[in-house]
């Protein structure tokens, strides 16, 4: 007989959607950026250690992402950016004759 293998340890994730406890505890950080995160989700009642330690995990990630999509966005729109990236170098650095 075929056996699955025996798990061991903690489950990875809860299952539980807190996109918009995110989207709220984002808000409540830009309107005051020197909260910290964990202040902020205290600010907004939680006060179950596990709960918040969920949600600033949650928040990492999520700012990590927002992050990188948006330097992506900047370097991709920028018409400074854009024109530099269709010049050849050495037209776009000028010679030290």
């Amino acid at each position: 007989m075929l056996h699955s293998p025996v798990r061991r340890g903690r489950p990875k994730g809860t299952g539980i959607d807190d996109s918009d406890r995110i989207a709220r505890l984002d808000e409540l950080l830009r309107v005051h950026p020197e909260m910290k995160p964990t202040t902020a989700i205290r600010l907004m009642g939680y006060s179950n250690p596990s709960a918040i330690r969920r949600l600033r995990d949650k928040y990492k990630v999520f700012a990590l992402k927002t992050r990188i999509e948006l330097s992506k966005d900047i370097r991709g729109a920028s018409p400074v950016a854009a024109a530099l990236a269709s010049e050849p170098a050495a037209a776009v650095i000028p010679s030290a004759r």
